[in-house]
């Protein structure tokens, strides 16, 4: 199998030059979180939500962007592409031919094609034996603090029974809508010398850790009111099985429950994409 066969050749980007709004319109348009940026017809960077969390205070998209992005071609094996992305932080990878962006590549791509392939083989040996769980009526802010501090990339909600009834990850906290508010603030704030909680160094000790330098700031609410149901497979679900259910809920990380149903680790998208590597494809 050729990164052809798996990539999105209706890709979104960015040119250079452009500003932070532009490419937050581009965001909020297509409902994604990267774009390719392109000079000249050839591949020059990547930007990311997270970039422009990170450089808040920056609004001209060649400061915001990685510039010399990782670039794969219609013909690489999936099986590099696999190790590329399991091996790296990057979720996504420009797919160019002579420099000139023709698709692109990203974790959710490969699910869905994992999705199609009908593995039978179970998540068992996929299964990241530890997951950060809350209770119900814990604040949002709280659970932030807790998936910085635990390096968590999703947190199971549990129930006064101890049952798992939603679970909450990065896609809930970075909401447009706080990501928009933070932005509109930060802005404000920068033309005025007073420091306010919602200027850079006022929320310094706010944020995410794994999200580097995520600055959203969350509302003191119950978690239960922002989660999202309860999507769980068993140690036994198919490969295939759990890949539909990450496509069709939206989710990257998703809960295994043991025999009596309780929490007992995570299935991670990054990790059931290894099956490739194994495959016969």
């Amino acid at each position: 199998m050729k990164a052809a066969e798996v990539m999105n050749p209706n890709v979104v980007y960015a040119t250079l030059p452009s500003t932070r709004d532009k490419i937050l319109s581009l965001f909020k348009d297509h409902g994604i979180s990267a774009v390719p940026v392109v000079k000249d017809g050839k591949v020059v960077g990547i930007v990311t939500r997270k970039d422009i969390l990170r450089k808040i205070e920056e609004n001209q998209l060649a400061l915001l962007m990685t510039p010399n992005p990782v670039t794969v071609e219609p013909d690489t094996d999936i099986r590099e592409v696999v190790g590329i992305l399991t091996s790296t932080p990057f979720r996504r990878l420009p797919v160019v031919r002579n420099g000139e962006l023709v698709g692109i590549i990203t974790v959710r791509d490969l699910i869905k094609k994992i999705a199609e392939m009908e593995i039978q083989k179970s998540v068992r040996d996929y299964i990241y034996p530890s997951i950060v769980c809350v209770w119900n009526q814990t604040p949002l802010n709280v659970v932030g603090e807790i998936m910085r501090l635990s390096n968590s990339e999703i947190c199971g909600v549990l129930d006064d029974s101890n049952n798992l009834v939603g679970i909450i990850d990065e896609k809930v906290m970075l909401t447009e809508t706080l990501i928009d508010e933070f932005i509109e603030q930060t802005t404000y704030s920068s033309s005025s010398d007073v420091d306010d909680n919602w200027s850079w160094s006022g929320l310094r000790d706010v944020t995410f850790k794994y999200f580097e330098v995520s600055v959203v700031k969350l509302p003191k609410d119950p978690v239960k009111k922002f989660m999202k149901s309860p999507e769980f497979v068993y140690p036994q679900t198919s490969v295939s099985k759990c890949a539909k259910k990450m496509v069709t809920k939206d989710i990257d990380h998703m809960p295994v429950l043991d025999s009596m149903n309780r929490v007992a680790g995570l299935v991670r998208d990054k990790d059931l994409i290894k099956v490739l590597l194994e495959e016969k494809i």
